[in-house]
């Protein structure tokens, strides 16, 4: 293969991992409207969803990795900032995708930070929650603590 049919096959890996960041993307957007809610299937769902789409971006980043790899020992540079764009047949548009790849990422980072951010708040609310709920069982086993001891017996003396 020659440079500008690597450069293809990066340009075709970078749109089908820039295809997925944007379903992740949806999908982040989804979940935050999901925590709110508080629909754990729904949730899980999302999450799942998420994650198979993690999973061929990861696939997409190894192979992607071997064609740069390869790319740049064909034009003997260690990185493709060190070529001119114009030199290569698609490299500007490589350049561009890449670019809004790292944005979408971004966006992605930012809505998983405050995702994060709503569900420490549910789990501290639940937990403040769960708290007063033992304690209120402590005083309510406080009072009702007479009803649980054995009687007292007494005994009449019948003989005076």
């Amino acid at each position: 293969m020659n440079a500008d049919q690597y450069i293809q096959k990066l340009l075709e890996l970078s749109e089908k991992k820039l295809s997925g960041l944007r379903q992740i993307l949806k999908l982040t957007e989804e979940q935050s409207n999901v925590i709110t809610e508080d629909n754990v299937e729904e949730l899980q769902r999302i999450i799942d969803l998420k994650q198979q789409q993690m999973d061929i971006i990861d696939e997409l980043d190894q192979a992607f990795e071997v064609y740069y790899s390869r790319v740049k020992s064909v034009l003997g540079v260690q990185s493709l900032e060190e070529i001119r764009m114009s030199e290569l047949n698609g490299a500007a548009e490589l350049k561009q995708i890449i670019t809004t790849i790292y944005d979408i990422t971004r966006q992605i980072q930012n809505l998983e930070s405050v995702n994060n951010k709503k569900v420490k708040e549910i789990l501290n609310r639940l937990s403040s929650e769960i708290r007063q709920i033992k304690q209120g069982q402590v005083v309510n086993n406080g009072y009702n603590i007479g009803g649980k001891m054995p009687q007292q017996s007494y005994y009449f003396d019948k003989k005076k």
